[in-house]
């Protein structure tokens, strides 16, 4: 390395390890990092000058003397917006450098394919930066998160029947939006919010149960991709031969079975009540959720035999399935065919609120975090 980069390369160490340790001494970092002082003083001053970290803060020292200035991390120095895009609403976030919500804001509004849609995704992002009063410079971008196939590399939609989004490119969504853009699968947006925000987990599969079906293979704490397009794509797997008529032209996909509204579509499209009724012994709704287990309980077996990874539930019914595991659980284990638990593999996701948004937004939050001497430094 040249000398150029290897000061950026001791300015990043610097700062992963302020916001690893939240507040720290610069003799701590010196000794820790074993770097000079007056190369850790140097790159310090920058970092605070660039609105990266905070001196404020001062710590006893307990030899006696002047008390060392200790420098804290601060998580909001950067923010991005996540905007999630579905046939009845726009839900925009923003969130900060550690996946902290800073603010939330859902708004009922039904998908067109027209100029003043369009206009209303910038009056989103408009309104909840304005909601903060948020420092626009902090701002690193805004993830558009939508139903349907995206092509990531190219930014546009490939197939898009679910809200008929088809065809439609990043640039047209962020029309009236005049941030630093990107599309992202709602699923894969999802599925990277859990794994983001897990120490633990590094591969997995997403299952996401929300209006339509979807899936995210996670590898190595990313989205996988794949060749084609199709990575993750279980709510088109034939479930049931010659089934129930799905959006896609074919019959008996998992989607047909498996969505939120086969649930919602008994308390009039509202998801909560249904899990309400049901808590209360509702018998026409534990009907129905009983045979809903049956089939998704087959889609698991299915997954975990192709990946042989954990697999995390989410999605609107995901949110609300912690309490109903172990039925779920009992019936994979009696489709199993190695006799092993699923309780072993099996889990609900941890961010049962808006994991779509938020997915959305970190995409913008990991690329900086992994590259933060381009972006900012």
């Amino acid at each position: 390395m040249n000398i150029f980069d290897i000061k950026q390369k001791n300015r990043d160490k610097i700062y992963f390890y302020i916001r690893k340790k939240k507040m720290a001494t610069k003799q701590d970092i010196a000794y820790d990092l074993q770097l000079s002082l007056p190369t850790v003083t140097q790159n310090l001053e920058y970092l605070v000058e660039q609105g990266m970290i905070g001196a404020e803060c001062k710590v006893a020292n307990k030899a006696g003397g002047r008390n060392p200035v200790a420098y804290s991390y601060i998580s909001d120095a950067k923010v991005a917006i996540g905007l999630d895009i579905t046939r009845h609403h726009i839900k925009s976030i923003i969130v900060d450098l550690d996946g902290n919500v800073i603010k939330y804001i859902y708004k009922r509004q039904n998908y067109r394919r027209d100029d003043e849609y369009l206009k209303l995704l910038g009056e989103a992002v408009e309104e909840i930066i304005e909601s903060v009063k948020l420092n626009r410079s902090k701002i690193l971008g805004v993830s558009i998160a939508v139903p349907g196939l995206v092509n990531h590399e190219e930014g546009y939609v490939i197939q898009g029947r679910v809200i008929d989004n088809d065809g439609m490119s990043c640039e047209e969504f962020s029309k009236y939006i005049s941030y630093p853009t990107r599309l992202i699968h709602d699923s894969y947006a999802s599925g990277f919010s859990e794994i983001w925000m897990s120490t633990e987990i590094h591969n997995a599969f997403y299952f996401s149960l929300c209006d339509s079906v979807g899936g995210c293979v996670l590898l190595n704490d990313n989205v996988y991709l794949g060749d084609g397009l199709y990575s993750g794509e279980v709510g088109h797997l034939n479930l049931i031969p010659d089934g129930g008529q799905c959006y896609c032209g074919q019959k008996g996909c998992l989607d047909v079975y498996c969505n939120a509204e086969v649930l919602s579509s008994h308390t009039d499209c509202d998801l909560n009540l249904f899990f309400s009724k049901l808590e209360q012994g509702d018998e026409e709704m534990q009907k129905v959720w009983d045979q809903y287990l049956e089939h998704l309980a087959m889609a698991v077996t299915d997954i975990r035999m192709l990946f042989g990874c954990t697999v995390i539930l989410g999605g609107y019914v995901g949110a609300h399935m912690k309490a109903y595991m172990p039925l779920l659980c009992e019936k994979v284990d009696a489709r199993g065919p190695f006799g092993e638990s699923s309780k072993s593999f099996l889990i609900p996701c941890e961010n049962e609120i808006e994991s779509v948004a938020t997915g959305a937004a970190l995409f913008f939050v990991d690329e900086f975090l992994n590259d933060i001497s381009k972006e900012v430094l």
